[in-house]
């Protein structure tokens, strides 16, 4: 009775999360692609994220088998050597490390951005100050139709000039992109799993105009909706459980 109890409890697999969290989102899409059922439990605590990742204090933190691993990085690094089939990185050299270095452009990237526009945010002295009417007609015309408003205010303008970085930062990825399925392969690698994570959080999270940004690009958009669609038909129906992990393994625990 004790194996069966301990067999049962090595197929769990936790993925702990905020509700918006691009590096999650990048843990999940490769739990799915490797075929592995999990559950998602989302906290925006943070003692919950003490508690979970005691050393990084970040999420996500994922468990399998009573096991907990922090930051993304490591946890895909994990997941590779756990379930190596279907690989991450294409065979050759070359290719494999586009791919790598794409997933960390987009990793950091866009991430900054994403922090920047949070600090945008931050009340600061002459938020109110009204600008120039010629410095609005050209974001106007630059990225305000795109938007649907105008900036007014110099709040409204240190915002809007995140947002337009963010845009360029689009453009690369359809020029990186191209005609093919898939960033540097026919398949989805890390370069794909992780340039979707942020799609996916910048269509659903607080920027405005990153949906309809995403939109005015049609292979990017194309391209959202292609992992979209190969992630979810996967977590439909996974094809493999968390194996029991090695008693060295359990005995290291911590994140």
């Amino acid at each position: 009775m004790a194996q069966s109890d301990e067999t049962e409890s090595a197929t769990i697999v936790r993925l702990y999360t905020q509700e918006f969290n691009p590096y999650s989102e990048k843990v999940a899409a490769t739990l799915a692609l490797k075929g592995l059922a999990f559950e998602r439990i989302i906290s925006e605590e943070p003692e919950d994220v003490a508690r979970l990742s005691p050393i990084v204090r970040t999420l996500p933190v994922l468990e399998i088998a009573g096991r907990r691993k922090a930051d993304s990085v490591k946890i895909m690094k994990w997941l590779d050597e756990l379930y190596p089939t279907p690989t991450l990185y294409s065979s050759e050299p070359r290719v494999a490390e586009a791919q790598r270095n794409l997933a960390d452009w987009s990793d950091s990237s866009f991430s900054w951005y994403w922090n920047r526009w949070r600090t945008a945010r931050y009340p600061q002295p002459g938020d109110e100050a009204q600008i120039d009417d010629s410095l609005i007609q050209r974001i106007k015309e630059h990225i305000g139709r795109t938007l649907g408003h105008t900036p007014k205010t110099a709040a409204d303008l240190r915002e809007l000039e995140v947002i337009r970085e963010v845009q360029d930062r689009m453009d690369d990825l359809v020029g990186f992109l191209r005609d093919r399925p898939f960033f540097h392969s026919d398949e989805p690698s890390i370069a794909d799993v992780a340039v979707y994570s942020m799609m996916v959080v910048l269509e659903s999270g607080p920027i405005p105009g990153c949906r309809d940004a995403i939109a005015a690009r049609p292979t990017l958009a194309a391209f959202v909706d292609r992992m979209s669609g190969r992630i979810k038909s996967l977590e439909q129906s996974p094809t493999s459980l968390a194996p029991l992990l090695k008693e060295e393994d359990r005995r290291e625990g911590g994140t």
